[in-house]
């Protein structure tokens, strides 16, 4: 039976729940798949700068937890996955530092901070929330009917499960043009999804998808990806 290997790039653990919750996430796949799935985490302390051996990891996944122990190799696997067309999720804190990558090696952006971990930038592009999602459900907008999300979701709205305090600075959103894209946002219009169009799997969420998934309904996204990943490995 073929066997996929996916990266889970993150500081582990048991402590915090999404942690869990992604692991249980990837149990409730596996029954429904017709391949394996090998999914170990990758500590962020031990990252190799150039990016993953293609001989052992077929996809990656960004997951929760940020600041990272090692925030700039995070970025460095990213901008690898970006410049070598390797499949790659991001989730949260994911989904924010493919933002940060993208704004600082493409756009070259001075502005490109966290506010997490710049707490005296005066706007950076990531930016605190005005007010937390952390165990929160918040109603999204899939904005972009081209988009990963829509083409697997087929709706235009639904609940997005998240946890966390810090997203997208919208004053930014004009300076993402050309292939970066933003395909989901919530109601009042901040940025909840992204996806670089000329890519074959470069998607990130706000939201975490692996927070809505059970053993009788893995979330569709999560699912989704796994089988991207099965099609393009060789």
């Amino acid at each position: 039976m073929k066997r996929i290997c996916i990266a889970l790039v993150g500081d582990f653990s048991e402590k915090i729940h999404t942690h869990l919750a992604l692991n249980n996430a990837i149990e409730h796949c596996r029954r429904h798949l017709d391949f394996l799935i090998e999914a170990p985490w990758i500590p962020t302390s031990a990252l190799r700068l150039e990016g993953f051996d293609r001989n052992k990891f077929h996809g990656c996944w960004i997951v929760s937890g940020s600041p990272y122990v090692n925030d700039e190799a995070v970025l460095s696997t990213i901008q690898w996955a970006r410049e070598n067309n390797f499949p790659l999720l991001g989730s949260c804190g994911g989904f924010q530092y493919m933002i940060l990558e993208y704004a600082r090696n493409v756009l070259h952006l001075a502005s490109a901070l966290h506010e997490e971990t710049s707490p005296a930038a005066v706007s950076p592009i990531i930016s605190k929330l005005s007010c937390s999602l952390k165990g929160r459900q918040e109603e999204v907008l899939v904005t972009d009917k081209s988009s990963w999300i829509y083409n697997v979701l087929k709706t235009e709205r639904f609940a997005g499960h998240f946890y966390c305090s810090y997203g997208f600075n919208n004053i930014y959103e004009e300076k993402f043009k050309g292939p970066f894209a933003f395909t989901a946002h919530s109601m009042e219009g901040d940025v909840r999804a992204i996806e670089l169009k000329n890519h074959r799997f470069f998607n990130g969420t706000l939201f975490q998808p692996s927070l809505d998934s059970t053993i009788d309904s893995p979330n569709a996204l999560v699912i989704d990806f796994f089988r991207k990943v099965s099609a393009i490995a060789v």
